[in-house]
């Protein structure tokens, strides 16, 4: 079994937005969130979700996976205080849905650039060599400023 957590407990407070938190703000007429769930839906090799949510927007999620068709989300459970609180409690509630030897992903909800042959090579991996990680090379210029003054 492949159960999949996505973390999406945050306010997003670097963005500055005050109407919503940023994995509910829309892109094309959806909202992010749906967008990176819909990855996982339609991966025949994913059987479950488990997505990690403000809890004053749980009401909110739950009526867009009816409208949007996601079926394969069995809980959404309260965010904690970081990201790392959030992934442990979602973590804690899938116990109740994985065994010992299912595979688990772990996704930021506001990521929903990813593909089908990228969550597939990381299952793979997982099967293989007992983790995966996904990274890309750094685009942005890296800097070092050993003073705190000169770059």
């Amino acid at each position: 079994m492949v159960t999949v957590l996505i973390f999406a407990g945050g306010t997003g407070r670097r963005m500055n937005v005050r109407s919503k938190p940023k994995q509910f703000l829309e892109l094309h007429g959806k909202p992010i969130i749906i967008y990176t769930l819909e990855h996982f839906e339609y991966h025949n090799e994913v059987d479950k979700i488990v997505v990690v949510c403000l809890a004053d927007w749980i009401a909110e999620l739950k009526g867009l996976l009816r409208r949007y068709g996601i079926t394969k989300v069995v809980a959404i459970v309260p965010g904690g205080e970081t990201g790392h609180d959030s992934i442990y409690y979602g973590l804690a509630a899938m116990q109740k849905f994985s065994g010992d030897d299912d595979i688990v992903l772990i996704h930021d909800g506001v990521r929903p650039l990813i593909t089908e042959e990228l969550i597939t090579e990381n299952i793979n991996s997982v099967r293989k060599y007992g983790n995966a990680i996904t990274g890309e090379r750094a685009r942005e210029s890296v800097v070092r400023c050993i003073n705190g003054k000169t770059v």
